[in-house]
């Protein structure tokens, strides 16, 4: 936290810096204790402005405010700058995460072991893309593909489903839960 102060036309005295150190609580509470500030106070005739501009990692937030009083002036613009980070922090919260669509799968191809059935182990590994495409043109490509399996992207449900070739000469077809 460094706290910069400038005092036009005005002397900038300790006890409005320590009044200001202390009126940061909630706004070092919202955007943690790395930012940048700078404090402008400036007296016109019978005007007081205060001028906050805080920066906070890719965000500047700036308040100002004016009154007959230097401390009234801080105090509003101090109150801008809590209602700013509270609404930079909000966004923050409810900004939508969705994960990245998988674009290869990993398919595990298990051989038989003669030790015990618990055990298996991977004898080859292949990376396959994920393809949009419908349940009737996977089966059209498992019929031209050489492994027994085909992943693919269900456009209907927008999901991940597998086709296969079950033991008994059938087609088997896995898809997620919704």
């Amino acid at each position: 936290m460094n706290i910069d102060f400038t005092g036009r036309q005005m002397e900038v005295g300790d006890d409005l810096r320590r009044y200001t150190e202390a009126r940061l609580r909630k706004i070092t509470r919202l955007l943690g204790d790395t930012y940048e500030m700078h404090v402008i106070l400036t007296a016109e005739k019978h005007r007081r402005l205060a001028e906050i501009t805080l920066k906070v990692r890719d965000h500047t937030l700036v308040g100002i405010e004016e009154s007959g009083d230097p401390r009234t002036s801080l105090n509003g613009a101090l109150a801008k700058l809590e209602r700013q980070a509270v609404r930079l922090r909000e966004r923050k919260l409810t900004r939508k995460r969705r994960p990245k669509p998988a674009t290869t799968v990993v398919l595990n191809v298990l051989g038989p072991s003669r030790v015990e059935q618990e055990e298996h182990r991977t004898i080859q590994t292949e990376r396959v893309p994920i393809k949009p495409m419908s349940v009737d043109e996977a089966i059209a490509a498992l019929d031209q593909s050489r492994a027994g399996a085909v992943v693919f992207r269900n456009p209907a449900t927008e999901r991940v489903n597998v086709i296969y070739c079950r033991p008994d000469g059938n087609l088997g077809l896995i898809e997620p839960e919704p």
